[in-house]
């Protein structure tokens, strides 16, 4: 080999990293000691310190339905983990993104992370600044609220910011997500069982469908129309259909509530329903047993005069058309909330179906692949 081809052979070499069992080039103009030097002073710290946000975020990763019931006391605990995680982000990340890289794809990544953590700083910083270091008693139910949605930007943030660096780093093999976190399977897992859920309570409110306009709808018209509490066999429909809600239904929104992957204004709108139709259902089973028992006991107490027979009939009007009024407001309340639960269900799964699009955007499932610690 002459002295071109060595000097062209050694140039070419210096342009090669090690990754693996695997050599990968980098890009034009960038030396190989460029590479290492920001590698080891600026890439791996900033892996680090991502690792370390995000290690220390999933240690206060409960659903937004546990935080907003959990005790004080871990509420404390979650408050503190999130706030020092802020203080990384603030202060250990930011230094580390100040320095420009000389790789340009990654520096692409390093300018548009910054332009999100100064968005950041603006909607969740800020916001958990506005409380002390320690929660305040009486506004806990402000802090549980805050929590769920600030834990979900942090969340994001870091699984994006990790994402796109990484993404940009010439040690992630071209694509092949190389550097991808160990909790990308465990999003995928939960969006997966939210979807398969939300497909479980559309089938379940498709059969209620079928059935709530003769035994609700109908029912309702039915009661308004008469001012009195519904003929037995009617009651007994109702009661029927008014107890699947509450042994079915019920149950099912609960657990929905549970899940990790559920969004906090999902979690509102189904807290809602979940709260209402239940408790509606249940009011109403009551008012009718107790007022047919009253009333059939007014029945039998026909009274010695005209005068107080009279007087019986009148309560029994006057019993009927307070009990039915109440009824009808409630049964219409509840018929509202299966219609309303009923349109948001496709919109629902619609948003969960981006959300699984978007997760699975970057590259097939199958491709995807660990990595313990930063070469």
């Amino acid at each position: 080999m002459g002295a071109t081809g060595a000097v062209m052979m050694t140039d070419r070499l210096q342009h090669l990293i090690r990754v693996g069992d695997q050599q990968v080039s980098l890009p034009d103009g960038i030396s190989l000691s460029q590479w290492t030097l920001e590698k080891y002073r600026w890439q791996n710290p900033r892996i680090r310190s991502l690792m370390g946000c995000i290690k220390l975020l999933e240690g206060v990763l409960e659903s937004n339905y546990a935080i907003l019931h959990c005790s004080p006391a871990r509420l404390h605990e979650i408050w503190r983990q999130v706030r020092q995680v802020c203080e990384l982000m603030r202060t250990e990340l930011v230094a580390l993104l100040d320095y420009p890289s000389v790789m340009p794809q990654l520096e692409q990544a390093r300018q548009n992370v910054q332009a999100a953590l100064e968005m950041l700083e603006i909607h969740v910083f800020d916001e958990l600044e506005r409380f002390p270091s320690e929660v305040p008693s009486g506004r806990m139910i402000e802090v549980r609220k805050l929590l769920c949605v600030s834990i979900g930007k942090l969340q994001a943030f870091l699984q994006d910011t990790f994402g796109e660096l990484l993404a940009a780093d010439p040690r992630s093999m071209h694509d092949a997500d190389y550097f991808l976190s160990r909790r990308f399977p465990r999003d995928i897992e939960e969006a997966e069982w939210l979807f398969a859920s939300v497909q479980d309570l559309k089938s379940y409110l498709r059969d209620v469908e079928h059935t709530r306009y003769a035994r609700l709808t109908e029912v309702v018209s039915l009661i308004r129309r008469d001012q009195t509490l519904p003929v037995s066999q009617t009651w007994n429909d109702l009661k029927l259909f008014l107890s699947g809600l509450i042994e079915e239904l019920t149950p099912r929104l609960n657990e929905m509530l549970a899940l990790r992957g559920i969004r906090f204004y999902e979690m509102e709108i189904l807290d809602q329903y979940a709260d209402d139709i239940p408790n509606k259902a249940r009011q109403i089973v009551e008012l009718g047993d107790t007022g047919r028992k009253a009333i059939e006991f007014i029945k039998q107490a026909r009274g010695d005069s005209e005068a107080h027979r009279q007087q019986n009939m009148q309560d029994l009007v006057d019993l009927h058309a307070v009990l039915s009024r109440r009824i009808v407001s409630l049964l219409g309340d509840i018929d509202r909330c299966l219609q309303d639960l009923w349109i948001f269900i496709p919109i629902w799964q619609q948003n969960i179906e981006k959300r699984r699009a978007l997760m699975l955007h970057r590259d097939d499932a199958s491709k995807v692949l660990e990595a313990e610690t930063v070469q």
